[in-house]
């Protein structure tokens, strides 16, 4: 049996190599996002400054992970698959980010991160979904 490299796995055109190149644009998506909502939470209510950051978090993120993370070219029509998409992701995004803050009780400085973890992998999912067409594992 011949041992792949982690490397070239998890950097492959396979499932595991666009979820690892997905995570890294939603690294640096998050971190961008946060940065702005946190500046923004100064100035706006929560939900207002979540909003903007979620719009400008959506432009960024099609686009590299169209480009990066599955290698294709983000035309128009795949564009607005993926934000249809996300509007519905960030509905229920929003929804969960109040009911964190007001029936939970956690900071809005932190129930967002709480919020980015619960949705990842279904945020990985529908991208994948939006930008390529494909469902199932590719071959």
């Amino acid at each position: 049996m011949r041992k792949i490299s982690n490397f070239r796995f998890l950097n492959g055109n396979g499932l595991p190599g666009q979820f690892a190149r997905f995570v890294q644009v939603g690294l640096i998506n998050t971190v961008g996002t946060y940065l702005l909502y946190l500046a923004l939470i100064q100035i706006l209510p929560y939900v207002v400054a979540y909003s903007i950051g979620f719009v400008v978090g959506i432009l960024f993120s099609a686009s590299m992970n169209a480009r990066y993370s599955f290698a294709i070219c983000l035309s128009g029509r795949t564009l607005i698959r993926f934000v249809v998409i996300y509007v519905i992701n960030f509905t229920l995004c929003v929804q969960l980010l109040i009911f964190c803050v007001e029936v939970i009780g956690i900071h809005p400085t932190i129930a967002p991160l709480v919020v980015l973890a619960l949705f990842t992998p279904i945020n990985f999912l529908c991208s994948r979904v939006a930008l390529t067409g494909q469902w199932r594992r590719p071959e």
